[in-house]
């Protein structure tokens, strides 16, 4: 009996652990470089400011004109104004799961064309693997070298430079 109020406690004290403390570490952590987000709500993340600026946002929003293709105030209304509100890289909340969103150009090149495996890309992979397969983008490591190396030719200055004037 005791072993097993053991380790119900043990169990209680690791998600405490998981759902409160380790969240708010991570926050504080990117805090202190400078990155700020929307707050982490318990169990939920971000994703009820998320749901609640979602559908504020599509109330307000005016029919876009034939000429904009400015279209994130009308698809995502709530990253538009956390863009707004924490600048162009923010840290939000999957849950209880920490996720950077950016529109910086230079830091999403760096992540795109890192080879060092720092920036690993395995959290939305089941759901973009049904959609875009096994390709350069969602693969790591030795695999993607592989497919990068077999790619990369296609990708050659002359030979796009002779497919624009085509298109063109």
């Amino acid at each position: 009996m005791a072993a097993l109020q053991l380790a119900a406690l043990l169990a209680l004290l690791l998600a405490l652990w998981r759902l409160v403390w380790r969240p708010r570490a991570v926050a504080r952590s990117f805090a202190r470089q400078g990155i700020r987000g929307p707050p982490y709500t318990f169990l939920a993340g971000s994703l009820p400011e998320a749901k609640r600026l979602l559908i504020a946002g599509r109330r307000g929003v005016p029919p876009l004109d034939a000429g904009c293709h400015d279209i994130m105030p009308i698809l995502l209304p709530q990253f538009h104004r956390w863009v707004a509100d924490y600048g162009k890289t923010f840290l939000f909340w999957i849950g209880p799961i920490p996720a950077i969103f950016s529109i910086d150009l230079q830091l999403i090149k760096q992540v795109l064309t890192d080879r060092t495996g720092l920036y690993q890309k395995d959290f939305m992979i089941p759901v973009l693997k049904s959609l875009f397969g096994n390709g350069v983008i969602l693969i790591n490591g030795d695999d993607w070298k592989r497919h990068r190396k077999v790619v990369l030719p296609a990708f050659n200055y002359e030979k796009i430079k002779v497919r624009a004037l085509s298109i063109v």
